[in-house]
């Protein structure tokens, strides 16, 4: 695509063209961004526009620039992408070439401390949202900050969202005051003929055709993600097509622009294999060119330059490092901060993953908690024991002691980490006082840094300023051995911050749903040469050691060197904000980041920070199983076999129980993903229209299931629009397979409208209200029928849906509205809209935009719906919230956290019904196919649901233990039991 030129008006001559230009699409809401990067110093007229372009075309692959105006520091426009294409501005609120927002950026970064939006190009901003939404007749809070839409800052911390309304509002006025509404034309004055050119002109330069195709669905604006002293590469925010992906689907660009903040291991040595295969060269290049560079850029901007060394957990792959190193690296250095990432390949640890893999194909599944702590945990402990788990995870310790190895004859280089330490020394005499140091270790990361510590102030490196354990998983006495001594002011680093979970969702949590607790607790009881050794993790343990209360104040002094930040914390803000439920996911886990960087910045809870980036939501999370670079001889994805093929003649002959065979139900290798999409909506534009529960019901269901292993996306309030619902979950049904377990949760209003299609009896449509319901856009019975008719054979698709009218909502019953008395609480409020003529109106306007919308898609009837859906209430009946909860929620999660295990669908209906009591003002519904009702609660299907029977496929054969050395291996622990319980 050739390079475009982008003109430049005034504000009278953009009102011009905005009444000229030939719409085809209907706008429906503005959207105000900043460019963050560059800021308005950095603004240099075209040049600074092309290179947006450029960035936005070449980089993200999008169809051109992003915004259809960008607003200059002097208060003048410049033409962006056409104004009949949807733009990029933010996931599930782009709309599409029928109808949408109109979008704007303003050059310069408005976070508090920086630019001030002030002058004529605050006036701008300010008319051009008046001026479109006087065009298009829109009220003025369609206009949407993309901090309501995303979790970034953008317009800028400094904006407040009331004053710029207020402000919007007095323009709007003097603009319709002066009839700028009237047909759309060329305003007559002065030099009529030098207006027809320039806006003709510009409507020829918005109507270039950019390339077929357009952005992904969680397209977002760049500012967040790139700034010109960022490679490019580093944000991984377009892999497109620049080069061959590898394993970690990066490209060899992408790799390139990661380099200078890698250090590739392997059994402690540089890797000269793998993606980031790194040489002592490399290295020196770390500190001879990148590190100089950034010390000289940070000086002049009178900064200090800090350097962090990040050392990943154990059980981590090369490939993997890598991802997590291309996530977290444009982050840092956005913050200040110069990271530099040991990706230390373990060598045997990635054999963890099927030695659990080969102990689940025998170990009992199904069971409660405690069943589980005294029959299923203890049998694979002692099976991954027998399956020398201590050497695999003696080997990934030996790694990281061998990565300090000093210098040999035979190999010059020593150890890889000790290398850098030296270079780092080096380095630091060269600058003195002008940096700081930090370290930071995820899980077996933690047993990395209690040795590279030492070793660097062993060589002389000045002291770390700071170092920081997320949920450390190296031994109590090795760390205080190589670690404690080295604590403190003038040795090997000042103090140490651990992030850990709290006891109760230490044990809640579960390795790859095979082990029903967290990694840390397989270490512990398995993995090392004693059973119960301490680990620096674990709650217990550094409750139940003096030494460590007092290193950490545990016992309420606080020591000045040593502080725990216990997860899940109060707050999820702030210096002290930790809030993963999971072993791994720490490094992902947005306030335990930002909390880290704020203490490496030492900033305040207040103070302003780049905002760790929340997951994608479209983007499906990794399997634990796919963290593991599987070798070709260890590859463990075998499918089940038959007694027949594979089971021994004589189960006696290997010591296995008969009685224990009998009562192991069938399992899965490869079981399914468990995914759960939870939508709640209090904040509808309408006062009349706001709730008060749903927000809290949606988080409160999204914890439900996480605690029983959900991978959950979460949209609230304005992140909720119709397009967003519909894209996350169609998504989530398309990107399903056949042992899947989805979920989809809504809490928000409900509401009926005239039937259009004719499949309805009565004539009436049910409808949930998504937050931009009143412009037309409600997600109808017809809309999600039609999602729900693509869920692929063998996926199990489970609905909490708490809302009025809710009874059916997935396929064609309707019910009529009835108002029980108001019950005693202090805030009670239904959850149903009334259908004004207003919003059956813009209703029918919306479906006649929508291609296909006569289309109607039944299930079939209930015997053959392909989703089982719990609702709030019967179709005759109002769904309340009470105080800041839905009724129907409050009690679905209260039966969940009573324990689901075991529970068919069914029994957890009535379970829920009984929680309400004798005299209920709602009743909740279960709709599915009469089989679903006895169907296992949350629980994949089995084989034969998942592939109708045939005489081909008569349904599962009854898997048994896949090797003679596991059978063997259970009979011992079988026994081993029978003992312990005879004592």
């Amino acid at each position: 695509m050739t390079t475009p030129t982008f003109k430049r008006l005034s504000i009278d001559q953009f009102e011009l063209l905005l009444k000229a230009f030939p719409f085809t699409r209907q706008v429906n809401s503005v959207h105000m961004h900043h460019t963050w990067r560059p800021a308005r110093a950095d603004f240099k007229g075209h040049d600074t526009i092309v290179s947006m372009w450029r960035f936005h075309t070449e980089e993200m692959g999008w169809r051109d620039i992003a915004q259809h105006i960008t607003i200059d520091p002097e208060g003048f426009l410049w033409l962006g992408r056409n104004w009949n294409l949807p733009p990029a501005s933010a996931a599930g609120h782009n709309g599409n070439e029928k109808f949408g927002p109109f979008m704007f950026e303003m050059i310069g970064n408005f976070d508090e401390g920086h630019d001030s939006l002030d002058g004529a190009q605050r006036e701008t901003a300010l008319q051009v949202i008046a001026r479109v939404q006087s065009q298009f007749n829109l009220p003025t809070n369609t206009l949407l900050f993309h901090n309501a839409m995303s979790a970034k800052s953008c317009p800028g911390s400094s904006l407040a969202y009331a004053e710029i309304l207020a402000a919007v509002e007095a323009r709007k006025a003097a603009v319709e005051s002066r009839g700028t509404k009237g047909a759309r034309g060329l305003r007559k004055g002065p030099f009529p003929e030098e207006q027809n050119i320039i806006v003709a002109e510009a409507i020829e330069a918005l109507s270039r055709n950019p390339p077929v195709g357009r952005e992904p669905a969680d397209a977002e604006l760049t500012h967040d993600d790139y700034a010109p002293d960022i490679p490019l590469a580093v944000t991984r925010a377009a892999k497109s097509s620049r080069g061959t992906a590898r394993d970690s689907g990066l490209s060899a660009g992408e790799l390139a622009a990661l380099r200078p903040h890698l250090v590739d291991l392997s059994m402690g040595r540089f890797s000269g294999e793998g993606e980031a295969a790194t040489t002592a060269a490399d290295v020196d290049a770390i500190f001879e060119q990148y590190l100089p560079k950034a010390l000289a850029d940070g000086k002049a901007a009178g900064k200090k330059l800090r350097v962090l060394f990040y050392a990943h957990g154990g059980l981590v792959s090369e490939s993997s490092g890598l991802q997590i190193a291309a996530k977290h690296i444009g982050w840092w250095i956005k913050n200040g901060v110069y990271p530099i990432y040991f990706i230390w390949e373990t060598g045997f640890f990635e054999t963890i993953g099927q030695l659990l893999t080969r102990a689940r194909q025998g170990a009992a599944r199904g069971l409660g908690r405690d069943i589980f702590d005294f029959t299923s945990d203890p049998l694979i402990e002692v099976a991954a024991r027998a399956l020398q788990g201590p050497r695999i995870w003696g080997g990934m310790k030996s790694s990281a002691e061998h990565a300090m190895d000093e210098p040999t004859p035979g190999g010059p280089e020593g150890g890889g980490a000790r290398y850098v330490a030296a270079r780092l020394k080096t380095f630091c005499d060269g600058h003195p006082g002008d940096f700081e140091l930090f370290a930071a270790g995820h899980s077996a990361g933690s047993i990395f840094h209690s040795h590279f510590l030492p070793t660097a102030r062993s060589l002389g490196v000045p002291t770390f300023t700071s170092a920081y354990f997320l949920a450390p998983a190296v031994r109590v006495d090795t760390f205080k051995e190589r670690l404690v001594p080295h604590i403190g002011d003038g040795r090997a680093v000042k103090d140490l911050t651990l992030f850990t979970m709290k006891r109760d969702y230490e044990r809640d949590d579960n390795c790859a749903e095979v082990y029903r607790k967290s990694l840390l607790y397989l270490i512990y009881y398995a993995l090392e040469d004693k059973r119960s050794t301490p680990l620096l993790g674990l709650e217990d343990c550094l409750r139940g050691d003096g030494e460590l209360k007092a290193l950490f104040g545990l016992g309420g002094i606080p020591s000045g060197v040593g502080e725990v930040v216990w997860s899940v914390s109060e707050s999820d803000t702030g210096r002290s904000a930790s809030t993963s439920q999971s072993h791994g996911g720490f490094d992902d886990d947005a306030p335990t980041m930002n909390s880290m960087v704020r203490r490496v910045l030492d900033k305040a809870d207040a103070d302003t920070i780049v905002e760790f980036p929340v997951p994608d939501a479209s983007r499906t999370p990794r399997g634990w199983t796919d963290e593991i670079d599987w070798p070709e001889e260890l590859d463990v994805s075998i499918a089940p076999v038959s007694a027949a093929q594979q089971a021994p003649a004589d189960n006696a002959s290997v010591g296995i129980s008969p009685r224990l065979a009998a009562h192991a139900p069938s399992l899965k290798t490869g079981a399914g993903r468990r995914r759960a999409l939870c939508v709640g909506i209090n904040r509808y534009p309408n006062p009349q229209h706001q709730l008060a529960g749903c927000v809290a019901d949606a988080r409160m269901w999204a914890d439900a299931l996480g605690r029983v292993g959900f991978e959950t996306t979460l949209l609230v309030d304005e992140q909720a629009t119709r397009e967003a619902i519909h894209g996350q979950l169609l998504s989530l049904v398309s990107t399903s397979a056949a042992g899947d377990v989805i979920v989809f949760q809504y809490a928000g209003h409900g509401t009926q409208v005239p039937d259009l299609n004719g499949d309805e009896d009565d004539r009436k449509d049910e409808a949930i209200c998504p937050v931009d319901f009143a412009s037309g856009a409600l997600y109808i019975d017809d809309d999600i029928a039609e999602t729900f008719a693509r869920i692929p054979d063998g996926v199990n698709m489970t609905c909490f849906m708490d809302c009025c009218h809710s009874g059916s909502n997935t396929r064609f019953a309707v019910g009529a509205p009835v108002s029980p008395a108001a019950g005693s609480g202090r805030d009670e409020r239904k959850r149903y809209v009334i259908a004004t003529l207003e919003i059956i109106e813009a209703h029918e306007r919306f479906r006649r935009q929508l291609p296909g919308n006569a289309r109607a898609v039944g299930t079939g009837g209930q015997s053959l719906m392909r989703d089982v859906k719990f609702s709030a209430c019967l179709d005759s009946e109002v769904a309340w919230e009470s105080d800041g909860h839905g009724e129907f929620t409050l009690r679905a999660t209260r039966v969940f956290a009573a324990g689901i295990g075991g529970l068919s669908n069914e029994t957890f209906r009535q379970r829920v019904t009984s929680d309400f009591g004798t005299a209920p003002r709602q009743h909740p519904l279960l709709d599915c196919g009469e089989a679903a009702r006895l169907r296992p609660l949350l629980q994949p299907l089995n084989q034969r649901e998942a592939r109708p029977a045939s005489a081909s496929n008569p349904g599962p054969d009854p898997c048994v233990p896949s090797t003679a050395l596991l059978m063997q291996t259970l009979a011992s622990v079988q026994l081993l039991l029978t003992q312990m319980a005879g004592k």
